[in-house]
């Protein structure tokens, strides 16, 4: 049975977490539900969208869902792992946000432990339980260490042009002048609208986007150098790629590699 079959059974259930432990590739539609919702990524990558932006999951992160927060989640690859627990919601402030954080050792072995259930209600209760309420109290450790892999989106008709123009072209070496050209405005008109409509600069967007498409070059092209991924996503310099991809992610493209093929 698919999960957004059951979403009602699982927000009626008077039990404390349902989970859910699989590995192929998967689209839920835009839903939501009255559980806290945390899924781990352990290979591959999961992608994420909210009401006005877009996000990145990448291995080895978890991301945390609070209870009503539409949202569409999508995972784009057979070698994607995810692993996802619907907890009662809690009042606890770090869990009233969503965000992505990297997993520590400790939350990894949690959640390996948990793997003997799955699609399955479990109660405090119930033996070897109390592993899952350890793991619940124990994310708020990693709550300084958020990244912030995301994109905003907006439906201003200039601004869906621009990001349109990005998309296409953000393997060139698009700059600031290529762009007021291209969409006839001056350099401070094009600044202010952007700002305004997305709340971060051009470049900081045109950064965010490559790394986001260089993550899903390197787990897809598995026979690319990490010099063509740069050169594929815009980079002149295997440097510049490999410093701003750690600006990002706090890894290499290198280290991404390992962990998400």
């Amino acid at each position: 049975m698919k999960l957004l079959d059951i979403l009602q059974e699982i927000d009626d259930s008077p039990k404390d977490v349902y989970l859910v432990h699989e590995r192929f590739e998967r689209h839920y539609d835009m839903h939501t539900h009255k559980r806290d919702q945390l899924s781990f990524v352990e290979g591959g990558v999961a992608y994420v969208t909210i009401e006005n932006e877009y996000l990145v999951v990448p291995a080895m992160h978890f991301l945390w869902i609070p209870a009503g927060v539409p949202h569409k989640l999508d995972v784009s690859h057979h070698a994607t792992q995810l692993h996802s627990f619907y907890f009662k919601s809690s009042g606890k402030a770090f869990y009233k946000d969503l965000g992505i954080y990297p997993a520590n050792r400790l939350i990894i072995e949690l959640i390996n432990f948990s793997q003997r259930w799955s699609h399955q209600f479990v109660d405090y209760q119930e033996p070897y339980a109390a592993t899952l309420f350890s793991l619940y109290d124990v994310l708020s450790l990693m709550a300084e260490q958020q990244i912030k892999l995301q994109l905003p989106t907006s439906e201003h008709p200039k601004i869906e042009q621009v990001l349109q123009y990005i998309h296409q072209n953000f393997h060139t070496p698009l700059t600031l002048s290529e762009m007021t050209e291209q969409f006839y405005m001056s350099e401070r008109s094009f600044c202010r609208l952007f700002k305004k409509e997305l709340h971060i600069s051009f470049i900081q967007y045109l950064k965010t986007y490559r790394i986001i498409q260089s993550i899903s070059l390197l787990q897809k092209q598995k026979d690319s150098s990490i010099e063509e991924i740069a050169n594929a996503t815009g980079y002149e310099s295997l440097a510049a790629f490999s410093n701003v991809f750690y600006e990002y992610m706090g890894m290499r493209p290198s280290q991404m590699r390992k962990i998400i093929t």
